[in-house]
């Protein structure tokens, strides 16, 4: 019985010195002078990345091979820069990588295919945590602030934490008031 304590408590322990470990960065507007790239972008695929090589970039395939196979995966995002705000970038596309957040990355499975957002971006770098498909010239968001707004088109808004201390109330701001407050 005392092994199986014992074994217990190192398992949580083991696991707990995995997380990430950051400092709160603020909300968007106070997280953007820290961003490399900030883009104006919309969705347009979204793929799961398993360990054994395959992807899929379609939910049901997704599905139908999850409830078949026990494996760890990884999502990523494909957008198409609309506007670029800050920073240099050559390419129209490109993969924005997320995480579990054991790296201190944001999760990327709020991001609907066809809506436009607002990212605060920096480019991936090789870690023990990089996933297999992912590559220097992808991109990741940080989950240690805002980094990310979602783009109003009909009025020209953005929502999310934009500004405030507090990270409980999404605001519906200007756009234009936000690019002079980034730039």
């Amino acid at each position: 019985m005392k092994k199986q304590v014992l074994t217990i408590i190192l398992v949580l322990i083991s696991t707990l010195s995995f997380a990430c470990s950051c400092k709160w960065g603020g909300n968007f507007i106070k997280s953007s002078k820290h961003s490399e790239l900030i883009i104006k972008a919309k969705v347009i695929k979204s793929f799961w990345h398993f360990e054994n090589g395959k992807t899929f970039n379609n939910e049901t395939d997704f599905g139908n091979y999850v409830m078949n196979n026990n494996q760890e995966y990884y999502q990523s995002i494909q957008v198409e820069i609309i506007e670029l705000i800050k920073g240099k970038e050559k390419r129209k596309t490109f993969e924005i990588y997320g995480s579990d957040g054991v790296d201190c990355r944001d999760s990327i499975h709020q991001f609907k295919i066809g809506k436009t957002y607002i990212f605060g971006i920096y480019k991936s770098r090789k870690t023990e945590y990089s996933q297999p498909n992912e590559d220097e010239k992808d991109y990741a968001i940080g989950g240690c602030s805002e980094k990310w707004l979602e783009f109003l088109p009909k009025t020209n808004q953005v929502k999310g934490f934009i500004k405030g201390k507090s990270r409980r109330k999404k605001r519906i701001y200007s756009y234009e008031k936000l690019l002079k407050k980034i730039t």
